[in-house]
């Protein structure tokens, strides 16, 4: 059985916040979900910052509180970070992640974003917006048609081993920057990587500064790494492009990206011997998807790079079924991220994009 998945987001003139403050209309998605994990595009001037917190209602009718899921900035001078030690009996957050406690589900939600800064300078949204679903992680393989021979061309590929023990204080090094590295992939393959100026504060020797300086953007202070999911693009969405967090179906629905041109960011999960010639093992990976070989099985550009320091090893082809069992670990999370004159597939079934 397919897993329930809803996707629904605010844009452009629909975000008009009053006295700084925008709140959702309540959304019933007509399923009981288990997980929520939201997603902002916003561009903070100097000095400013966002806060985006959401309430659930229970399935008993209970209503959580008010809970906050981030406080962010573009601005390199303000620490962006989740809020840990939320105390709810409904609801709890990990990290970028609404969960419920003692089994709760809920049955709506609502999002509120809240602006900060100096008189006249605060944050501008382009995009608020959650995805919810129910039974997705470890859902079952999911076969469909994939875009045989159809391969994203022109996507970098930059391995993190390239930055291990660098800026230890972000999540240990680069050997953790998995996250930060295909986000930097998708940024620079859209045009919208950071410049040498930008990022000329890089004080070692490197191909790919691009990697650090989307640490340095993504890292959430809470969790103490940089693979907070909805921080990931909302730094993509700052250098304006669309980007947002959502799960899918099947490597299906993903080709449906591929064939439009749109490369992804998958969330994996796998252990000895479960993905051959992975070279290593992960409790939680990001990679990016650009396509598929004529076989149908998946070209991936995967910044682990077999654990070498060399970007030439990042490019590689999975199995079709092993990589489907690693990414269902993460109930098939994805970043979508693209300009907004690229035109993304249309959905089917329930609007999961």
């Amino acid at each position: 059985m397919n897993p329930d998945i809803l996707w629904t987001g605010w844009s452009g003139a629909q975000l008009a916040p009053e006295a700084g403050v925008w709140t959702s209309p309540e959304v019933s998605p007509g399923f009981s979900f288990d997980e929520l994990v939201a997603s902002w595009n916003v561009v903070t001037p100097p000095a400013s910052w966002v806060e985006v917190a959401v309430q659930v209602v229970a399935e008993s009718g209970e209503r959580s509180s008010w809970l906050a899921l981030a406080r962010w900035s573009s601005d390199p001078a303000f620490t962006s970070t989740s809020v840990a030690g939320q105390d709810d009996p409904v609801a709890t957050v990990a990290d970028d992640t609404v969960l419920g406690r003692d089994e709760h589900r809920f049955t709506a939600f609502s999002l509120r974003l809240s602006l900060h800064g100096p008189g006249g300078s605060l944050p501008r949204a382009s995009l608020l917006g959650a995805m919810v679903s129910a039974g997705a992680r470890e859902s079952a393989p999911a076969p469909g048609a994939v875009a045989r021979g159809t391969v994203v061309g022109g996507v970098p590929a930059y391995s993190q081993q390239l930055h291990r023990d660098r800026y230890p204080h972000w999540d240990g090094g680069g050997q953790s920057w998995c996250s930060a590295a295909s986000t930097a992939m998708i940024a620079d393959f859209w045009g919208v990587g950071p410049t040498p100026a930008e990022t000329a504060w890089v004080d070692y020797e490197t191909p790919d500064p691009q990697v650090p300086f989307t640490v340095r953007e993504v890292y959430d202070e809470s969790f103490g790494g940089t693979g907070n999911w909805a921080f990931n693009t909302a730094y993509a969405g700052a250098r304006g492009l669309v980007a947002y967090v959502t799960r899918l179906r099947s490597f299906a629905e993903a080709a449906r990206f591929v064939e439009a041109g749109i490369p992804l960011v998958l969330a994996v999960s796998h252990q000895d011997g479960e993905l051959t010639g992975a070279g290593y093992v992960t409790n939680g990976h990001l990679l990016v998807l650009t396509g598929f070989d004529e076989g149908g099985d998946p070209v991936v550009h995967d910044p682990a790079s077999h654990r070498i320091l060399s970007d030439a090893e990042v490019r590689a082809t999975y199995d079709l079924g092993e990589l489907d069992r690693a990414w269902a670990r993460s109930g098939r999370i994805v970043y979508v991220i693209r300009p907004p004159h690229v035109v993304p597939p249309e959905p089917t079934a329930q609007q999961n994009w």
